[in-house]
């Protein structure tokens, strides 16, 4: 009986909007500064502790808090948001990687992680020496 209660009065606070603080977010990868280049892997804590309303998304975008957002998917074993970025859409330099938590009553905390992309060269090899003769035998 008692947890019936508990629901009750966490459903009616919740239809209230008595919930007013933010989920905390907590940013694992990237670590701040990091130099990414190619597919960048997205991994995030959030929580809304246990009185909150419950995390309802966790998602991120580049260098900006106005736009489209990218949803990250929650991994049930660990208990993270996970997704991956692919950078070559980003100019080479530093950005800001905005993350931004929302819980079920709508209340959401953005944070940021700086972050520097690169873009690889194509490195090409060269080698040296005398040309093999066309018909295969090698050459004394």
């Amino acid at each position: 009986m008692l947890a019936v209660g508990f629901v009750v009065a966490h459903l009616t606070a919740a239809l209230m909007g008595l919930y007013s603080s933010s989920p905390k977010v907590s940013v694992v990868q990237p670590t701040t500064g990091a130099s990414i280049e190619g597919r960048m892997a997205l991994e995030v804590h959030a929580d809304d502790g246990p009185m909150g309303s419950g995390v309802r998304s966790v998602a991120f975008q580049l260098d900006s808090t106005s736009g489209t957002w990218t949803q990250l998917t929650l991994d049930p074993s660990s208990g993270t948001y996970r997704g991956t970025w692919a950078t070559a859409s980003a100019t080479e330099g530093d950005h800001a990687l905005y993350i931004r938590a929302t819980d079920g009553s709508g209340n959401h905390r953005t944070v940021s992680v700086p972050v520097s992309v690169s873009h690889a060269t194509e490195v090409q090899v060269l080698t040296s020496g005398a040309p093999s003769p066309q018909d295969g035998t090698p050459s004394i």
